[in-house]
């Protein structure tokens, strides 16, 4: 079915700034997009974020975190933050698509017999289920042999792939199958339905859990590893803006001057900032530190205001001049 847009609702509109939809529109999360529009609409009034949260349906943290990034692409001006947007015309880093949505696991479990003719029906799987049993040291249970199945079944991943998936799993010393499940779930998400791409995306995971211990360490954070939404900052940051984690943590730092608790899509607005002004060592951000504190002393503001007097003198001056006429 074909759409055309319908011209009568055109009699009440409201304005989204083009540059969300030319630079962001890709990476820009629902509950971004949601809390964008509430603000466009109702843009006369203050962005509270407590009565955003329940007009769009998410809790007031998202509400924050959605905010902390819009002001990132320059729409918001926050009143307490000295870090200025990133300009228009900035490179921004290559986005993927937005994932899938797949179905949890627990509202699709088969039941024994379904499992059984499975087994009969493709011996791989039985097969499956006792490589992984040795893999692990434990015999299956119903839900863990469910799991395994519908992560085959219903996520689209080849056994092959489930073998690296758990063993990544027990290498990072997370073998319950509740975190099996929710990673089946991602992968399923990426479509990670190779060994190629598997191998890839623990390449990618065994980075960014080396990259948040580092952190982690600087920080005094006592998580192990970091959550999934922190692993997709943490290979951004790493990988598409080539920050280390030197200058992860200092984006970390400024965060705590503005934030009373961790804030990665605030971290993000910092990072991203940096990299639009070519920002990316220590050196560099103490550079800008002294060319602002250069602009705002007190000697630099008495220079600019002894330049407008001096032009203000040469105008007198010049209107002071006689005008000669031609043939006087």
């Amino acid at each position: 079915m074909s759409y055309i847009f319908n011209s009568s609702v055109l009699g009440s509109m409201f304005a989204v700034p083009s540059q969300v939809v030319d630079n962001y529109i890709k990476f820009a999360s629902a509950s971004q997009l949601k809390t964008l529009l509430w603000i466009c609409r109702h843009i006369s009034e203050p962005i509270d974020p407590a009565k955003i949260s329940k007009e769009i349906g998410y809790s007031v943290s998202d509400v924050e975190d959605a905010l902390t990034v819009i002001a990132s692409w320059g729409v918001l001006i926050g009143t307490d933050v000295s870090v200025a947007p990133a300009p228009i015309a900035a490179e921004e880093p290559k986005a993927t698509e937005p994932p899938k949505q797949l179905e949890e696991i627990s509202a699709l479990k088969p039941s024994s017999e379904q499992i059984m003719t499975r087994c009969k029906e493709d011996p791989e799987i039985l097969a499956m289920f006792s490589d992984i049993e040795k893999m692990l040291g434990k015999t299956l249970g119903y839900d863990s042999r469910s799991i395994l199945l519908m992560m085959h079944d219903h996520y689209g991943l080849p056994i092959e792939v489930i073998y690296m998936l758990v063993d990544y799993c027990k290498s990072v010393g997370k073998s319950g199958f509740s975190y099996i499940s929710k990673v089946g779930k991602t992968w399923g998400e990426k479509e990670i339905d190779t060994i190629e791409k598997a191998d890839e995306q623990i390449k990618i995971l065994n980075s960014c859990n080396k990259l948040w211990k580092e952190f982690a360490e600087m920080a005094g954070i006592q998580n192990p590893r970091p959550s999934s939404s922190q692993s997709a900052y943490l290979r951004t940051w790493s990988v598409e803006l080539k920050f280390n984690v030197e200058m992860i943590y200092l984006a970390y730092e400024e965060m705590l001057n503005h934030s009373s608790k961790i804030s990665f899509p605030y971290m993000n607005k910092i990072l991203m900032n940096w990299h639009s002004k070519g920002i990316k060592t220590p050196d560099d951000i103490e550079k800008e530190k002294e060319e602002y504190r250069r602009k705002k002393s007190p000697v630099a503001q008495a220079n600019i205001s002894n330049v407008s007097f001096d032009i203000n003198e040469i105008n007198r001056r010049g209107e002071a001049l006689p005008v000669y006429k031609k043939g006087s």
